[in-house]
């Protein structure tokens, strides 16, 4: 059955009328008979290009990261210039810089940074707030914080989160 909304290019399909409904469609498969051109191009077009899926094609280590190296930056900074592009590290290291805070007397960059840990408990916190405006229970809380993100958390942390936010 045709939808009234749907869209056909004719009004023959399968079983159309002056068909029989058990018989084969005239050129299946391969055996299709080849259809004219539309009169506006589209088509085969009879070119090719050439697809190189070789180790040639992956992605070149930035020569930069040796030249980090071999003026003595620490790992740790190397292995964050890999992942974020040396781009990326040059930027946030420029801005660091910057800050006459951040300088030692050595010559190096002291760099003032919290630990990760606190970035996702501060989420932890978050989600927790986001629970207690759902109206769940402390105990329901508890139960989805230690089977969500397999953390071990009191019900009166829960309590003491809740209060703060």
């Amino acid at each position: 059955m045709i939808n009234d909304d749907e869209k056909r290019s004719s009004d023959g399909g399968i079983g159309a009328s002056g068909q029989p409904a058990d018989s084969p469609a005239d050129g299946v498969g391969g055996r299709q008979a080849s259809s004219p051109h539309p009169d506006r191009g589209g088509g085969y077009q009879n070119n090719c290009t050439v697809l190189n899926f070789g180790l040639s094609e992956e992605k070149k280590r930035d020569q930069r990261l040796d030249e980090l190296q071999k003026m003595g930056l620490q790992r740790i900074w190397i292995d964050i210039a890999e992942k974020i592009g040396v781009d990326n590290l040059l930027i946030a290291w420029r801005m660091l810089d910057s800050d006459q805070a951040n300088h030692a007397d050595d010559g190096r960059l002291l760099i003032p940074i919290r630990r990760y840990r606190t970035y996702i408990r501060y989420q932890r916190n978050r989600y927790i707030e986001s629970l207690v405006e759902m109206n769940l229970s402390p105990r329901e809380i508890k139960e989805k914080i230690e089977r969500q993100l397999c953390e071990k958390i009191s019900v009166r942390n829960i309590l003491r989160i809740s209060k703060r936010g």
